[in-house]
C-alpha cells in the first residue's frame, strides 16, 4: 500500500510518473515537477533560517541553490541514441532530438525512446510443414525505431517490442506451414527475405524498421533425423552405382570401337599384340611369359626359332634401356 501511495504522490508532483516494465516497454518517462517543488522548499527554508539566525551566507546559498534547481526543471538532456516526445497537457506537442531541450514543468510529459538497433529471439515450436514434417524453428529479428518517427512507436502502439515479436512469430508459422521441408532447409535466404517483407509492412505503421530476419536453427525429431540420414546414404550409394555403370558403358563402347579398327586392319592388330608382349617382358621379374599360339601365328612367330630370336632381342633391348636409365639416375644424384 505504501508503494502505491508513493507512486501516486510522485505522479502528482511531476509531469510524468515512474516508468514500469522498462525491459518490455523500452520507453522512459522524464518528470520535472518535483524539481520546482524542491527548489521552492529550499528557497523558503533557507531564507527563513537565514533570517532567523541573521546569517546571510545561508540565505544567499539557499537562494542560489533553489533558483538553480528551479531552472533545471525547465531543461532536460536527451542522449545521442534517444528521441523524446513531448505531450503538453496530454496532447502531442513535438519530438526532440539529442542535446539540451526545454520543457514546461507540470504541463509537459516527456517520453523517451531508445532508437538503437535491437535483437529479439522468436521461435515456432512443433510446426508442420506443407508436407507434414514436424519442425521447430529458432530465429532472430533485428529492428530499430526510425529516428524521425519515434512518435509513432510511442503513440500508435502500447508495447511495440511485444507487438513486433507476436507479428514475427505469426509470420514465421504461416510461412513454414506453406513451405516444403526441403525448401525450409535449402531456401532459408528466400524465407528470411519473405518474412522480413511481411513484418516490415506491419512495423512501418509503428515507426519501426526491420533490418534483418535470420533463421538460426531448424530442429526435427530424432527418429526423423535418423531416417533422413539413412535416406541420404542410400542416395549417395545410388549415385555412385549409376556413375560406375555409366563408366562401364563408356569403356565397353571404346573397346567396341577398337575391335572394329583391329578387324579392319590386321597389321594394327599384330602390332598391338606385339606391344602387349613387349610390355609383359619389360616388367621386372617376368622370366616366363605365356603367349597363346594363335597370337604367335598372327604375328608371324609360328616358327619356334623365330620366336626365340624375337624374345632374346626384346630382352636385350629392355636391358639396354634399363642400363641407360640407371646411368641417368646416377648422374642426377652426383650433380645434386
Amino acid at each position: 500500500m505504501q508503494v502505491r501511495v508513493h507512486s501516486s504522490w510522485y505522479k502528482k508532483l511531476s509531469s510524468g510518473y515512474l516508468p514500469f516494465n522498462f525491459s518490455e516497454r523500452l520507453i522512459k518517462q522524464k518528470g520535472s515537477g518535483y524539481h520546482v517543488i524542491l527548489g521552492v522548499l529550499i528557497l523558503l527554508v533557507g531564507i527563513g533560517v537565514g533570517l532567523a539566525i541573521d546569517n546571510k551566507l545561508i540565505m544567499y546559498g539557499s537562494l542560489a541553490l533553489g533558483i538553480s534547481i528551479i531552472i533545471s526543471a525547465f531543461l532536460m538532456i536527451i542522449k545521442q541514441y534517444e528521441r523524446a516526445v513531448i505531450l503538453r497537457l496530454g496532447k502531442y506537442q513535438r519530438q526532440v532530438g539529442p542535446g539540451v531541450q526545454t520543457r514546461l514543468p507540470f504541463a509537459d510529459n516527456i517520453l523517451v525512446v531508445d532508437i538503437r538497433e535491437k535483437v529479439s529471439e522468436f521461435k515456432a515450436e512443433r510446426m508442420l510443414t506443407k508436407d507434414n514434417v514436424p519442425v521447430t524453428i529458432d530465429a532472430i529479428l533485428r529492428y530499430k525505431i526510425i529516428e524521425d518517427r519515434a512518435k509513432d512507436a510511442i503513440l500508435n502502439v502500447e508495447n511495440f517490442n511485444q507487438m513486433i515479436q507476436q507479428v514475427s512469430q505469426t509470420t514465421l508459422r504461416n510461412n513454414i506451414g506453406s513451405s516444403l521441408f526441403q525448401d525450409v532447409l535449402s531456401k532459408r535466404e528466400e524465407i528470411n527475405q519473405h518474412i522480413k517483407t511481411i513484418i516490415s509492412s506491419e512495423a512501418s505503421n509503428w515507426g519501426m524498421e526491420v533490418t534483418g530476419v535470420e533463421i538460426r536453427q531448424v530442429i526435427i525429431p530424432q527418429e526423423l533425423e535418423s531416417a533422413m540420414s539413412m535416406q541420404a546414404q542410400a542416395e549417395r550409394e545410388k549415385s555412385a552405382r549409376v556413375t560406375y555403370g555409366e563408366s562401364e558403358v563408356l569403356v565397353a563402347q571404346k573397346f567396341l570401337e577398337a575391335a572394329k579398327v583391329y578387324a579392319d586392319n590386321p597389321v594394327a592388330y599384330a602390332l598391338r599384340q606385339s606391344n602387349m608382349l613387349y610390355e609383359s617382358i619389360k616388367v621386372q621379374g617376368n622370366t616366363i611369359v605365356m603367349v597363346p599360339s594363335e597370337s604367335l601365328n598372327s604375328m608371324g612367330f609360328g616358327n619356334l626359332g623365330t620366336t626365340i630370336a624375337y624374345l632374346e632381342s626384346t630382352k636385350k633391348a629392355v636391358a639396354q634401356q634399363k642400363s641407360k636409365d640407371d646411368k641417368t639416375k646416377q648422374k642426377d644424384v652426383g650433380s645434386q
